[in-house]
């Protein structure tokens, strides 16, 4: 369970994993900012506290942060006290039990804007995600085998080649890919991990041209169920975004399998405007062909009127990403519902974190050097994809 603590008059707040003692018998009366009477608890004992993490986990907003600092109040001993609303004065047993009941909640249907408790969970238990790559790249080229070990081929019921579109491990059990890649499209039967060229049985490296080096075989997931984000229309650019949930989980770690990270704590959710970013897949190359060999590519962030300009009949909004790379390197060197993705700081460490799924653009590659492409920000589509988890 969380608490807050500062160590400074700046009151900055840190998110702690401590165990709920008894609430104190007495407690200072006070009121709150509203005006309504509360009591002047170590801020671990007030169950407001506990409600805002099990919502939002580690990234509570700004706005809240702003008023639990006015709720401070002057206790009896050196911890953070704030001043706690409403029945703050029950004993354990009962705030034990509000807490299962929160716990075991999910959000509500239609509510896309909250975080689901027990989604984000799930996705702050990966510890071991984005810990893999190089993140020094130059433009469209191959990548190494096990560079990027979170990207995904998705296969599909179809005459010639099969894999159509791209996708992440975010989880053991989940791929996160674009709505498009899931509606109106052949039935998707597979999903295929750890690979690397698509026309070799074993995908081998040469150290120092000498030592021949091979990785695990690739491996192929069944489909358990397929989710759409349910504002997503087909034709559509906007909320482009699925997850597909395998028939199995996937037997974790292994170092050409792993999930990516996702943005969910408040480092790695800081992007520079002009930030630049990686793609990966097995999209077309500047010759119009298929690639057998994983392509990555580094491109910059733009404005998004950059890309509402371009495509405009398509309805670009401040939910997308907009970027391009230079020359021809921009997203025909992923597959549709791919991730965009770099190297940032994550939890206090550096781990490659995505950012965007691959949602328009390229269909002209290689005709147009300036063309770029739009992504379904990962970001706004947190809260969707922590309800989506089960």
């Amino acid at each position: 369970m969380a608490s807050i603590i500062t160590n400074s008059l700046s009151l900055s707040f840190v998110w702690l994993i401590v165990v709920w003692p008894e609430l104190a018998l007495a407690q200072r009366s006070c009121l709150t900012p509203a005006g309504a009477p509360g009591l002047c608890v170590p801020s671990q004992e007030c169950g407001f506290v506990k409600q805002l993490q099990d919502i939002y986990g580690r990234n509570i907003p700004r706005r809240l942060q702003n008023q639990m600092r006015q709720m401070q109040c002057n206790g009896k001993t050196d911890e953070f006290h704030l001043c706690c609303p409403g029945d703050t004065g029950t004993r354990m047993e009962q705030a034990e039990q509000r807490f299962t009941a929160t716990k075991t909640a999910r959000a509500a249907p239609g509510d896309l804007n909250r975080i689901d408790p027990a989604g984000y969970r799930l996705l702050d238990s990966v510890t071991q995600c984005g810990n893999r790559g190089n993140p020094k790249v130059s433009g469209g080229r191959n990548s190494k085998p096990g560079e990027f070990p979170w990207v995904a081929l998705l296969k599909y019921e179809t005459s010639g080649r099969q894999f159509l579109c791209g996708g992440s491990l975010i989880s053991d059990r989940f791929i996160l890919t674009a709505a498009h890649c899931i509606v109106q499209q052949p039935p998707l039967i597979g999903v295929r991990l750890g690979e690397h060229d698509l026309a070799r049985e074993e995908d081998c490296t040469y150290l120092g041209g000498i030592h021949r080096v091979c990785q695990p075989p690739h491996e192929d997931f069944g489909v358990d169920d397929v989710r759409v984000h349910p504002s997503y229309s087909h034709g559509s650019i906007n909320n482009d975004i699925a997850l597909i949930k395998l028939d199995r989980s996937v037997v974790l770690p292994k170092s050409h399998i792993a999930p990516v990270c996702l943005p969910i704590d408040d480092e790695s959710k800081q992007l520079a405007h002009d930030q630049s970013f990686l793609i990966a897949g097995w999209g077309r190359t500047d010759k119009e062909d298929a690639a057998s060999i994983q392509q990555r590519a580094l491109i910059t962030r733009k404005d998004v009127s950059v890309c509402r300009n371009y495509y405009n009949n398509a309805p670009v909004n401040e939910n997308h990403i907009c970027a391009t790379g230079s020359g021809i390197a921009h997203t025909c060197r992923g597959d549709s519902g791919g991730p965009l993705f770099f190297k940032h700081r994550f939890k206090q460490h550096y781990r490659f974190v995505q950012y965007g799924v691959i949602s328009f653009g390229g269909q002209r590659c290689g005709t147009n050097r300036n063309q770029p492409g739009v992504f379904a920000n990962i970001i706004d589509m947190l809260p969707w994809i922590t309800q989506n988890l089960y």
